[in-house]
């Protein structure tokens, strides 16, 4: 027989199957919108190729446009580790504490960070 309480821990398939359901329909809106949001760089892209033929002095708009590509690659490369990485949690980032201890010899108060 089985133990109740160990029953009442199991997941029950319906249940599963929603919380999979509601998780495909996140991945899904969050991958249209960076389609969406890659449609609006293309247009923004072309519009500043139109304008830099426009105009004189072409140095500035592609040290401008150069800035723009890379915070567009970084923003995307930001996008990909977070879908990547949600499966860590918040539980999975540990930071070291500074603990306060003073000097043996002089008494003056020291930072130190605690192995491990």
């Amino acid at each position: 027989k089985a133990d109740r309480a160990a029953l009442g821990s199991k997941v029950d398939y319906s249940q599963y199957k929603e919380t999979m359901e509601r998780l495909d329909e996140r991945m899904q809106a969050l991958q249209n919108q960076i389609s969406d949001q890659q449609v609006h760089w293309n247009k923004m892209q072309q519009q500043f190729s139109d304008a830099m033929e426009e105009k004189l002095d072409r140095q500035e708009l592609t040290a401008f446009s150069n800035q723009m590509e890379e915070m567009w690659k970084t923003t995307i490369e930001e996008v990909k580790n977070e879908m990547k990485g949600d499966d860590t949690g918040a539980a999975g980032i540990k930071k070291q504490l500074p603990v306060p201890f003073s000097c043996l010899s002089c008494d003056r108060m020291l930072t130190m960070h605690v192995p491990g």
